[in-house]
């Protein structure tokens, strides 16, 4: 979009779309052709007409789960097939997502933690009547019937030497289906459920090559006011308060960083307290207007408008971000034609019609977003030539 010509007062906005491979079955009404992957089909359309709308002149970072390439051979080459052709000559960024599937656990090497055998362990999906929670039915290259499941069991009950093998083999699914060219392609990091503790923060700047940035922060004081077992996890690794140490809401490290915690909505939903920032070697980007799934577009408009407010009586950029889900994000349930995206589209569609044409505004990707917080941040920190001189 265009560039403000008053260089270091923009306000940087970021899309996102999380895949979290929920394609499980949707019949009746809205699909009477009985298609099995209705609402991953969907969420592909839903996409193809995003771009459409913006004429491509917005970009989407796609958080992949591999999970959609570990159920069946059949499954990963129709999901490839169709991922490839959809991201193939865009302007997009692939990043990596993961959540604890237990398919995607086996596939990486590692032995699950099963929330339906062990019903100590966190799942925010689990109810008292059905410990899958989220599930997926599928059958695998044998033949057999089975059901993919412990999609909200965090990905920090792991330890971090079993989230960096996760993380590695993960990310070489991606390769292996050619969703990217190599490790060094997808360099963002999204994880499950935000639920990104001490371990998982440690462990994406292990691996070879290191993620360089993390989008999983999220407003605490959104999740304070809701009620459910992730409303109260995400309330707390947040939050201002250092959580019990080696947990699964382990937050010592993002404390460091933001040491008041993220609290945006509290604050009138004023984002300056929730931009970009080092975790030691990582570039954290707060997923600062969360996701379609949980706001409205007026959500995100109120975002945008206080960001570029507050923008104009700052000397460096400021960040907003907002996104949606694949498989909900075109179902038509959750919208008029298609579902969650179109909150997303209201909400964008106002911003050019506010802000692009005075240049207050860009759309980047989560990396190219990164890049240009750290580039400036290290114009801010570093003497000019002329100032050195004077010393």
């Amino acid at each position: 979009m265009v560039k403000s010509a008053n260089a270091g007062r923009k306000v940087i906005i970021t899309v996102t779309c999380d895949w979290d491979g929920l394609d499980y079955p949707l019949n009746g009404q809205h699909n009477p052709a009985g298609n099995p992957h209705f609402r991953f089909d969907r969420g592909m359309q839903a996409i193809a007409h995003f771009n459409k709308m913006f004429d491509h002149r917005i970009p989407i970072t796609h958080f992949i789960c591999p999970v959609y390439f570990t159920r069946s051979q059949a499954l990963a080459e129709y999901y490839a097939r169709e991922i490839s052709q959809r991201i193939k000559n865009s302007c997009c960024e692939i990043g990596l997502h993961l959540h604890g599937w237990i398919s995607l656990v086996q596939a990486c090497g590692i032995t699950p933690r099963d929330a339906v055998q062990d019903h100590a362990l966190p799942d925010w999906g689990a109810q008292e009547n059905s410990r899958l929670g989220l599930s997926v039915p599928y059958q695998n290259d044998h033949g057999d019937e089975k059901i993919d499941y412990g999609h909200g069991v965090p990905l920090g009950v792991y330890s971090q030497d079993e989230i960096c093998q996760l993380v590695e083999r993960g990310r070489a699914l991606l390769i292996k289906n050619k969703i990217i060219k190599s490790s060094g392609d997808c360099v963002s990091f999204r994880c499950g459920g935000w639920m990104a503790n001490d371990a998982v923060l440690a462990a994406i700047q292990m691996v070879d090559p290191p993620f360089q940035y993390d989008a999983s922060a999220v407003d605490a004081s959104f999740f304070a006011t809701g009620s459910g077992d992730l409303n109260r996890w995400l309330a707390q690794l947040w939050g201002s308060q250092r959580q019990i140490g080696n947990s699964y809401l382990a937050n010592s490290l993002f404390l460091s960083a933001y040491p008041n915690g993220i609290h945006i909505r509290d604050n009138g939903n004023d984002v300056s307290a929730a931009q970009p920032q080092k975790i030691q070697k990582l570039l954290e980007l707060p997923d600062t207007a969360i996701l379609a799934d949980y706001v409205t577009a007026d959500y995100m408009k109120e975002q945008i408008d206080r960001t570029v407010a507050i923008a104009s009586q700052q000397s460096s950029d400021l960040y907003v971000s907002l996104g949606f889900h694949l498989e909900s994000g075109g179902d038509p349930r959750f919208g008029k034609r298609f579902g969650h995206i179109e909150r997303v589209i209201e909400a964008l569609e106002y911003a050019n019609q506010q802000y692009a044409a005075t240049g207050k505004i860009q759309y980047l990707t989560i990396t190219a977003a990164g890049r240009g917080f750290l580039q400036n941040s290290q114009r801010v920190h570093t003497p000019t030539e002329s100032s050195s001189r004077h010393r």
